[in-house]
């Protein structure tokens, strides 16, 4: 699925819209913010309070049916509130820490939803501490194995996280605090789950809330979605048809970062992995350390790997290139972002995607991923 389709996503959600029943109260107190304005939004009004002396604030209101809220004084910086009916919630927080240390009572999804993004921005903060700790007080000489350490462990911490994420979709496929959960984001462009690599836990989702809450706005919309994503998934089947395994693989050139330009044809003679990735594409971020170890097992044996990139900006993808310590093979892009004229004559809908070639130029197996790669790989040079 496109990134920018889940990045929609994500705005849907971050700024979403709020529905709730009936006299609802949200309270609370903000440490720090005497005389500071507070506003509480959602899809149609926007509501505002001056915070008490005593650090307090206080909106009441009538909602027809329950809806997502957002509590702010910065709007890229809220609280995300689930109100039903009539809820009354209480939320205690500081200035400093107003959406990343937060508590309330009053609200089940709510503050489920709490626990969720705490969980999220815990794994952020330990993957920034590690990088300070490994990458960007490295010297020139440890460099590539620090960056290579730091891979690998801040993937772990992300595929933990991920778990966690799961664990809770399983136990509450129903809850209203799966919608913010799966669209969780590191930033704009690491989005944290993708319909392709996770559609069991979005089809949970939209078949419980389906069953649970069919006349929810959200839940509408939610399953418009997921429709919208099944049909681009078949779409990219449709595509990934066009080139079947066994077809030879249609050439192409394009520039290196160097400005050099590059053939997939140069590659004959050798077992090649064409893979398409993108600085921005999360999915690709984390499947690289499985490549990077299909080519550390196997680079003496012949294999190579020519990654195409989707990137737009030169700096950003190799950038991404010395961090993901991918340097030791060749790399291509014509920073054509979704128009890269190599990834549409490839039929590419989505990334990561990638296409083993043969020492003859023939597509020999498509889309493989992390121990599929090696287990294909295993089986090729055994017999070799």
């Amino acid at each position: 699925m496109k990134s920018s389709l889940i990045f929609l996503g994500i705005i849907v959600l971050l700024y979403s819209c709020n529905n709730s029943n009936n006299g609802y109260s949200i309270s609370g107190k903000v440490n720090g913010a005497n005389g500071k304005v507070i506003y509480l939004s959602s899809s149609n009004k926007t509501d505002s309070a001056k915070i008490e002396s005593d650090n307090t604030f206080k909106f009441e209101g009538i909602i027809t049916e329950p809806d997502f809220f957002n509590l702010y004084f910065d709007k890229l910086n809220p609280i995300l509130l689930f109100v039903d009916s009539v809820d009354e919630i209480i939320v205690e927080t500081d200035t400093a820490n107003f959406a990343s240390k937060y508590t309330l009572t009053g609200s089940k999804t709510s503050e489920q939803i709490r626990e969720l993004q705490q969980k999220l921005n815990a794994s952020f903060l330990k993957i920034q501490s590690m990088y300070e700790e490994k990458v960007a007080k490295a010297d020139s000489a440890s460099m590539d194995s620090m960056r290579t350490i730091f891979t690998n462990e801040s993937n772990a911490i992300v595929q933990n996280h991920r778990q966690e994420v799961f664990d809770f979709i399983k136990k509450n496929p129903s809850s209203f605090a799966c919608l913010p959960a799966i669209y969780q984001s590191f930033d704009s462009r690491n989005p944290v789950f993708s319909y392709e690599m996770d559609a069991p836990y979005y089809h949970l989702i939209d078949s419980a809330m389906m069953a649970k809450s069919p006349n929810s706005k959200h839940t509408k919309e939610y399953h418009s979605q997921i429709v919208e994503f099944k049909q681009q998934f078949a779409q990219q089947q449709i595509q990934d048809n066009k080139i079947p395994v066994g077809m030879e693989a249609p050439d192409f050139e394009v520039p290196s970062p160097e400005g050099k330009m590059i053939k997939l044809s140069s590659f004959r003679g050798d077992y090649v992995l064409l893979d398409f990735w993108a600085s921005w594409c999360s999915p690709c971020r984390q499947e690289n350390p499985a490549v990077l170890q299909a080519f550390n097992q196997f680079q003496k044996k012949g294999f190579r790997v020519f990654q195409v990139s989707l990137d737009k900006d030169k700096n950003e993808w190799t950038e991404a290139i010395q961090n993901d310590n991918l340097w030791q093979w060749k790399h291509g892009s014509d920073l054509q972002y979704w128009n890269c004229v190599p990834a549409k004559l490839y039929g590419v809908q989505s990334i990561p995607s990638n296409f083993l070639i043969d020492p003859k130029g023939k597509i020999v197996a498509k889309n493989l991923r992390g121990q599929q790669l090696i287990d294909a790989l295993t089986e090729i040079y055994k017999k070799k």
